[in-house]
């Protein structure tokens, strides 16, 4: 029973994980259609993490840096269901807002021309692309909780985020939120999902793999 709560609280978590990443990239549209500028709007997505850090919420991207040392602690298992759970949670708060939105103000022509680019790449493309959002990640979350400095914590946190999304990487909570909100429901956007997550993972295990090769 205690099992089945944590797992409940986990994929509530990713709702709301994946609601504030809506919130995040839905300011981002927002703030391009009013500027040809990409730092502003990059840097105004962040709130979406901010968001998520603050209050404890289950984002995939953020939580799969941490596989590793659940392994090592022969919790993978346990880790790893909890981590599913989340994504799936990511995707319907994702999925959620942006289905809304889509049926309250119509899609934007910046969305469609953004999925329309995310749809042509080729598979490896979506997952190179997903492999470096996810190392941004890692940097963020981690930044966020070591740098003991309150300001100096959302700094990195801002910039790294904003960073990846400036370069063009793609992360697979956003891109959730984006073909919902362009209303784009097929199996060609859901196979695109799946190769950014696969990036995003390799992308958020990668540095802490290094790491522990390094210091350990």
């Amino acid at each position: 029973m205690e099992k089945v709560k944590i797992y409940v609280s986990i994929f509530l978590k990713g709702i709301l994980a994946g609601i504030c990443i809506a919130i995040g990239g839905f300011l981002y549209i927002k703030a391009r259609e009013s500027t040809e500028l990409i730092i502003v709007p990059a840097f105004l997505f962040s709130i979406g993490l901010i968001l998520i850090c603050n209050f404890g919420f289950f984002l995939y991207t953020g939580k799969i840096c941490y596989l590793v040392d659940k392994m090592i602690a022969k919790e993978g298992i346990q880790y790893g269901i909890q981590l599913v759970l989340g994504l799936v949670g990511n995707y319907v708060g994702a999925i959620f807002i942006g289905f809304v939105l889509n049926k309250t103000l119509g899609s934007f022509n910046i969305v469609k021309t953004m999925v329309d680019i995310k749809l042509d790449y080729a598979w490896w493309k979506l997952i190179i692309l997903g492999i470096f959002c996810g190392m941004f990640i890692y940097f963020a979350v981690e930044g966020f909780a070591k740098v003991n400095n309150k300001i100096g914590k959302y700094i990195i946190l801002m910039l790294c985020v904003a960073g990846f999304i400036i370069c063009g990487f793609e992360h697979c909570v956003a891109d959730m939120f984006y073909f919902a909100l362009a209303g784009v429901y097929t199996g060609k956007s859901l196979i695109a999902i799946l190769f950014i997550i696969i990036g995003n993972s390799i992308g958020g295990l990668f540095v802490p793999l290094i790491r522990r090769v390094l210091y350990e």
